[in-house]
């Protein structure tokens, strides 16, 4: 399923729903929504296509699926609900495996055409599509063993989707599927070239959108200009067709510190993901810029030692002293209480951080294991634990050395992304807290796609200190992180079996909640989940960052949201005030 999709490490990121209340609209005035006006938004990174399938980075999710599209089930990101979106109506037959749905009569594309069930069939067709092959979505909409959903068209309207087998919630699909123009593209997808449609440098009137807006203008690596959808099928209460505004532009912007001085300046309106530096200098009186701290995010900062018994090239790691040390929980169990996670939250992270105890961001609070404790540190408990595991210190009281029982000196080095501040930060912190122990940790700045590459491909590594960000706070979003066989089984990705006893329970007990329709019996397997992965520390929870955003005080409507896409999540509601 899509959650599946959009479980990645931070460097990519994923989509789709948020956890924690959005904050407050922050137009100083009763401003009443005007249409009209152009809004300009900051990315980090530049998106690479207009065609969402093939999307596998934020920046493309956040432009070709989120401006472009309209999907079957939305999210109201205010108050965590599944709302209708293209589907006016779905609902489960008796056999819990056929829905049906029933389509908005009227909702049309960019080019005036109508969205039919022949439209939700073809998406459907075109993620799946062996040739086009989409990177995320083609697995992330597949159930169980690589089952897809059978789609039968019953009229213009009306649809069943039949899965391979019971799902927890058939919303997990509904929201990923952004509905695609069939008369545009079957001739591409026939041809086995859907993969290629809709490039950065394709016709803009090429592109026909089910979304609030359409392609405007490309420079590409610099900036991408989307205008209003005149078609969009989304009104306000009081009937006025959105999007309100009659442009948005996304400008690519590397570099925080110059991303920040055009915030200042006014060349740029909304910036998500404010660095904690930033925010603290924000928000002073007279100030056309309004700083919003939205609360813990749904994605994690957290440890994970290398596990993998041989690398990509099949040289044996199981032997190495570093494997012993790794694969015993009672030393990943010692450094998790020789973190002082408060300290990082509190102080290094100015409050802008909340301490995890389990790997569900606090942010989740319906499917958060309560009873799993964030405060963890206790450096004389990490101290015994190594004791108990044959570890001994020596060296000075005020440069203590360990050592393992064989004699070797305890050392490692910690891969951090080197543009991640807030990251950096943190592991000097660890550093320090870990040199307590006599464990002498390296922190090795590196470029993040460097560090994706070690930890999913050639396993060359011994820590590293990343997270994940998931796109729903549905328990089904953290399938490819917990699953033994999953791409983001970060500590020991894409096992053929589960290599130890409790991999596989969690891949028993994973399977069992995905498949559990009684919400209380389904929170209790995803609690056993956490409490394992707590009781196993395969990775080191530290902090979940706090969503924290920007903009200026002339958007109105805007409210953003821990999670993808942030500030954009109703962008068709967001006004310029006059």
């Amino acid at each position: 399923m899509m959650t599946r999709l959009f479980l990645l490490c931070l460097t990519i990121v994923s989509l789709l729903s948020a956890c924690g209340a959005p904050a407050t609209n922050t137009t100083p005035t009763a401003a009443v929504p005007t249409r009209g006006g152009q809004l300009v938004y900051r990315l980090s990174t530049a998106p690479t296509t207009f065609n969402y399938l093939m999307a596998k980075d934020e920046a493309t999710i956040e432009t070709a699926f989120y401006m472009l599209t309209s999907r079957l089930v939305d999210i109201d990101h205010r108050t965590q609900a599944y709302v209708p979106g293209l589907a006016e109506s779905w609902k489960r037959e008796d056999d819990g495996v056929t829905v049906d749905v029933k389509l908005r009569d009227g909702a049309k594309f960019s080019d005036g055409s109508e969205i039919t069930a022949d439209d939700v069939a073809f998406t459907f067709a075109a993620i799946y599509d062996e040739k086009t092959n989409s990177p995320a979505w083609k697995g992330a909409m597949t159930v169980g063993e690589n089952k897809q959903i059978a789609v039968k068209v019953i009229d213009k309207l009306n649809l069943k989707l039949v899965f391979p087998q019971k799902v927890a919630a058939v919303e997990n699909y509904l929201i990923n599927v952004g509905v695609l123009p069939a008369k545009t593209l079957k001739p591409a997808l026939d041809a086995g070239t859907l993969a290629e449609a809709w490039s950065l440098t394709s016709n803009p009137k090429s592109i026909v959108s089910s979304g609030p807006f359409v392609v405007e203008s490309a420079a590409v690596g610099e900036r991408l200009t989307f205008a209003r959808n005149p078609n969009y099928w989304k009104k306000d209460a009081a009937g006025v067709q959105l999007p309100y505004l009659d442009k948005i532009s996304f400008d690519v912007i590397s570099d925080q510190n110059a991303a920040f001085a055009q915030l200042e300046q006014g060349k740029v309106d909304a910036v998500d993901r404010i660095r904690p530096s930033d925010f603290a200098s924000l928000g002073k009186p007279g100030s056309p810029i309004k700083a919003l701290d939205v609360g813990p995010g749904m994605s994690t900062d957290h440890i994970f030692f290398n596990l993998n018994k041989t690398d990509a090239k099949g040289k044996d790691l199981a032997s190495s002293p570093k494997y012993a040390w790794f694969s015993d929980v009672r030393f990943r169990t010692a450094i998790s209480k020789a973190i002082d996670k408060k300290t990082i939250a509190e102080t290094t992270l100015r409050g802008l951080a909340t301490p995890m105890g389990s790997f569900v961001s606090p942010g989740n609070k319906m499917w958060l294991n309560k009873d799993i404790s964030a405060d963890t540190y206790d450096p004389a408990g990490a101290a015994q634990l190594l004791t108990d595991a044959g570890f001994v210190k020596k060296g000075t009281e005020q440069a203590p050395e360990l050592y393992d029982a064989k004699g070797n000196r305890v050392e490692f080095t910690l891969l951090v992304g080197v543009e991640n501040q807030p990251r950096n930060l943190a592991a000097a912190v660890i550093q320090e807290d870990l040199s307590k122990l006599g464990i002498k940790m390296q922190v090795a700045p590196v470029e993040s796609k460097d560090i994706t590459a070690r930890w999913s491909t050639t396993f060359d590594y011994e820590a590293i200190f990343l997270g994940l960000s998931v796109s729903d706070m549905e328990p089904s979003s953290m399938a490819a992180f917990v699953e033994s066989s999953g791409a983001v089984h970060q500590w020991a990705p894409m096992q053929k079996t589960p290599a130890t006893e409790w991999e596989a329970r969690l891949d028993k007990l994973f399977d069992e909640q995905a498949a559990e329709t009684d919400t209380a019996k389904r929170k209790a397997l995803f609690d056993e989940i956490q409490k394992i992965v707590a009781d196993e520390m395969p990775v080191i929870p530290v902090v979940t960052r706090h969503a924290v955003s920007a903009a200026n005080i002339r958007i109105g409507n805007i409210a953003p949201s821990p999670m993808l896409p942030y500030s954009l999540w109703n962008v068709d509601e967001l006004f310029v005030s006059q």
